[in-house]
């Protein structure tokens, strides 16, 4: 059985809708499991039982931009090994990278027994990567006429073959240096030189401040830095493969650090329509990625088994450029494009991309902004560039070809960016080779504004030969040669940095002329301020002096200079609002909060009275549930005490920014704010 045209536009509809436009969500395009599908009548299980869930999980739970690449791929490699390693038995010489399971009768090998075990695979990788949605992993197995129950590990059986493939899979890539017993935390003990506030070192990177709902904001952590130390899938140590260092990112170099950030601008006010198409594209890389494989699946007429082999390898070469380009992220900590463009030019005007909607035109260009919005890591070298060009390398030694001759059709308006705006009319884009593929996504990353040229250039230039040793590897895995794989272990930390740590770059510190922050006067302990420039004074003040304004729980009046902005924190939790001092009628002015420090924040730029106003009472606040919920013992990385079903109605008990503290049933537990619709006084 064989993957048709016709079915392979069929999967792209039923997996890939919304994707294009980033607006998946948990549950859209799920089939239904109530009306049981024939398992040997599944000509592509990979991608229209297992992936179709997977992606809205992962829209639900771990990134609902689809824009986390090194998680989503490692959830994509680990189940795509496990489907792959339950399939070896079922060939004359491929061998499991985890599991050796002697090889079944030839008279075994069909489609319905391939298909049960790869799905077996893929289930137990599953459970074991994402336990807390074993409903719908479960729900899955019963829609394709599989019993999720059935934990034989007969090798006689394409069950057992199934289960025990899968088991090894995940088991033997626990401990491979990703930290997933850990909920993927930081082990490098990475910490940033600069703040979202002050850029110290210009040519280190600078963390963003995101906007994540009505005037709550977010500043960006190192995504998964870790993964400099994951044993890669081929044979080969990262430590000996290196980039050469972004000589163009260090001030010292300063006309190469204007010009490169010049290019920046220029590209950013000369976008077309067909640029910010293929940027949001190759940004989504389920989308780019996703849809380019299964184009070239439908061309080859591949079977269930070579489908699921031939999203293995693509899926490996891309983890194995990852963890090269995030040693080199790791080691280098370059500076983004926005923090440069800031630091050369100040509130200077420059040309370039307004923003969503708006043009060309000029700008402050510390108010710039990409067309894209920046990943949560260093710049260079471009990770998304690598994982192209490994990707592309990888699928074109498997089809022994470099013609593509893929397409993506965007109807007018359809930009997630710019929607309704962008493309002006319908558009396709159209990659003819591999080559032109990987070139492509490159080029988008310095389009969208969140890479310099040489962050592309570097990636493009040595980034091939992940494909090349992926390759290689899978040949050894299908010839049988590959020689039996201990479980994963994390690599040993990079020797650059032990010999080279990642030090806070010195702090020259002007005379202080003024009083500083430190000087304040504070009305206890409840408030602290911390400006950029010396220069003001802060005293408490009586909030029950201050008229025009109900709830009012601390305050402090801050005065002086502020050229470069004050953070203003409180102990407590609730609103911020500032009275402004000039004027003839005070005028109050809610201020876009956030955490941090588990205190209460806001930025200012302008002396006033800065107030902490209480949050609105909750005894009226309801929330219903927009999907199946985890229900945690504690907010972030709490327990998990049970699921909460769709459509459930919530009392709110307490709430953080990002979370909610319910009542279910006769529980109280704590569910994420993102997933949530909120009733009454929230």
């Amino acid at each position: 059985m064989r993957l048709s045209n016709n079915i392979t536009k069929s999967c792209l509809l039923l997996i890939l809708c919304g994707l294009l436009s980033g607006s998946l969500t948990f549950g859209q395009g799920l089939p239904s499991a109530e009306a049981v599908a024939d398992v040997a009548a599944a000509p592509d299980p990979l991608h229209h039982v297992i992936l179709p869930r997977l992606y809205a999980v992962i829209g639900a739970d771990v990134s609902p931009t689809l824009g986390d690449a090194t998680l989503i791929n490692r959830f994509r490699f680990i189940v795509s090994l496990a489907m792959v390693d339950a399939a070896a038995p079922y060939h004359p010489t491929a061998v499991g990278m985890y599991s050796r399971i002697p090889r079944r009768p030839e008279e075994e090998w069909t489609d319905a027994n391939i298909n049960t075990a790869m799905l077996h695979g893929a289930y137990n990788a599953l459970m074991g990567l994402l336990p807390e949605r074993q409903t719908v992993w479960r729900d899955m197995m019963r829609g394709i006429g599989l019993d999720p129950d059935d934990a034989s590990e007969n090798l006689n059986t394409a069950v057992g073959i199934g289960n025990v493939a899968g088991k090894s899979a995940h088991d033997a890539r626990l401990y491979d240096g990703v930290n997933q017993t850990g909920n993927y935390q930081d082990t490098t003990g990475y910490i940033p030189v600069n703040s979202a506030y002050e850029l110290r070192d210009p040519s280190r990177w600078q963390p963003g401040l995101r906007r994540q709902g009505l005037g709550v904001y977010t500043v960006q952590h190192f995504v998964t830095p870790q993964l400099s130390n994951m044993e890669p899938m081929a044979p080969f140590d990262p430590r000996e493969l290196r980039v050469d260092p972004p000589s163009a990112s260090h001030p010292d170099n300063w006309d190469a650090y204007q010009a490169q950030a010049d290019a920046v601008l220029q590209t950013s006010a000369e976008l077309s329509d067909e640029m910010k198409l293929k940027a949001e594209l190759f940004d989504n890389k389920i989308a780019s990625l996703g849809l380019s494989y299964i184009h070239l699946a439908g061309e080859m007429d591949l079977s269930p088994a070579d489908i699921a082999r031939g999203y293995f390898l693509k899926a490996s070469a891309w983890m194995d450029a990852a963890v090269v380009t995030w040693q080199e992220k790791l080691r280098f900590d370059a500076i983004r494009p926005f923090s440069a463009i800031a630091y050369i030019y100040g509130d200077q005007p420059v040309t370039a991309w307004g923003g969503p909607g708006a043009g060309t035109q000029e700008i402050p260009a510390n108010e710039w902004r990409a067309y894209l919005p920046e990943p949560d890591h260093p710049e260079y070298p471009s990770g998304s560039t690598c994982g192209c060009y490994a990707h592309a390398r990888a699928l074109q030694r498997f089809s022994g070809t470099d013609v593509l001759d893929w397409s993506v059709s965007y109807p007018a308006g359809s930009s997630r960016i710019e929607p309704g705006l962008t493309p002006a009319r319908d558009m396709t884009l159209t990659f003819d080779t591999w080559s032109d593929f990987a070139d492509a996504c490159g080029k988008a990353r310095h389009w969208s504004g969140v890479h310099f040229v040489a962050a592309v250039e570097a990636s493009a230039n040595y980034c091939s030969i992940f494909g090349d040793r992926a390759y290689e590897y899978y040949q050894s895995l299908m010839d049988g040669s590959a020689a039996p794989r201990q479980p994963a272990q994390a690599l040993s930390a990079d020797p650059w940095l032990q010999a080279a740590p990642l030090a806070p770059a010195p702090i020259v510190v002007p005379e202080n002329t003024y009083p500083s922050p430190q000087s304040c006067k504070y009305a206890g302990d409840s408030v602290s301020v911390a400006a950029v420039n010396n220069g003001i004074t802060c005293e408490g003040v009586d909030t029950t002096g201050l008229s025009g304004l109900s709830g009012s729980l601390d305050a402090v009046a801050i005065s002086g200079e502020l050229d470069f902005g004050a953070q203003v924190c409180f102990s407590q939790p609730g609103s911020i609002v500032m009275l402004e001092d000039d004027g003839i009628v005070p005028r109050f002015q809610e201020l876009p909060s956030y955490s941090a420090a588990e205190s209460t924040c806001a930025w200012i730029n302008q002396p006033g009275t800065v107030i902490l106003v209480a949050a609105p009472p909750l005894t009226e606040c309801v929330v219903t549930a927009g999907t199946v919920l985890n229900f945690r013992r504690s907010p972030e990385d709490g327990d998990v005490i049970g699921l909460i079903q769709k459509g459930a109605q919530l009392p709110v008990v307490a709430k953080t920014p990002y979370w909610y503290n319910v009542r279910y049933g006769d529980r109280e537990g704590w569910i994420s704010g993102d997933f949530v619709q909120t009733n009454g006084f929230c």
